[in-house]
């Protein structure tokens, strides 16, 4: 089964190259997770059967195609049929000097004392959380997440979403030193991996690519909460249940 990360490239490719709707279609049934024609209470026609519909007809007009590609990345980026809702509000900040300003992993191992609106679980140790944050659901977690932001922008917000990859270059900038001064030291010096790595500039650019858009009046926050856990000198390392809802495991 293709990975939702993998089928996201394999959906711009194909759409750019002008490959078959149908091998689209194959790809995203193989996919979505249960049974493709579950019945979805949001709208009066079912999305699959749209798709469906625009299959039949093999050539689609210009409008046609956006509603295609609309429906088929509600279905890729939302596959569990829903959204994070954060309870919290975020105003825009300076997310370069708050990333500066963290204590990294001051407190692992501590309870943690936020409010964030997801429940929270403790890990026990570096190598339970370091196992949780390479698993399959942390991954789909954390992705589903950034790509509740990249479809609503896609959808309400065309015209900054253009400039995402120049926000991205401009990000992992500031990122990179923090990850060699800071995090590749830390992991060296705890026999840790670069998974940990890996989902910490994940998870940091998340926050910092939902924030930037913040002036979009979007309502994307999960990135964001990570980071006050983060800021609060802890790891958040996996999740328990299917996306959106579920648990937050915190070392």
């Amino acid at each position: 089964m293709l990975t939702r990360r993998k089928m996201l490239t394999a959906t711009a490719m194909i759409l750019g190259s002008g490959v078959g709707l149908a091998y689209l279609f194959q790809q995203w049934a193989r996919h979505v997770p249960g049974k493709p024609n579950a019945i979805r209470p949001n709208g009066p026609k079912l999305a699959d059967e749209r798709l469906a519909e625009l299959l039949a007809k093999g050539q689609l007009s210009p409008q046609e195609m956006e509603e295609f590609v609309r429906l088929q990345n509600q279905r890729i980026l939302e596959p569990q049929d829903g959204e994070f809702v954060s309870k919290h509000s975020f105003p825009k900040t300076d997310m370069a000097s708050r990333l500066k300003a963290i204590d990294w992993f001051a407190h692992c191992g501590e309870s943690l004392k936020l409010d964030l609106t997801m429940p929270a679980e403790q890990i026990a140790d570096w190598p339970e959380a370091k196992m949780s944050c390479n698993g399959h659901q942390w991954d789909n977690t954390t992705l589903a997440a950034q790509n509740q932001l990249s479809g609503w922008l896609h959808v309400h917000a065309k015209a900054e979403y253009q400039k995402w990859n120049d926000h991205v270059d401009v990000f992992k900038a500031l990122v990179k030193p923090i990850s060699e001064n800071i995090w590749e030291p830390y992991v060296r010096q705890h026999n840790l991996d670069k998974g940990v790595i890996s989902d910490l500039s994940w998870n940091v650019l998340g926050a910092m690519m939902e924030n930037v858009y913040l002036d979009q009046q979007h309502h994307c926050f999960f990135s964001l909460e990570l980071f006050s856990v983060y800021e609060a000198g802890h790891f958040p390392c996996g999740w328990i249940g299917e996306w959106p809802q579920g648990k937050l495991l915190v070392y």
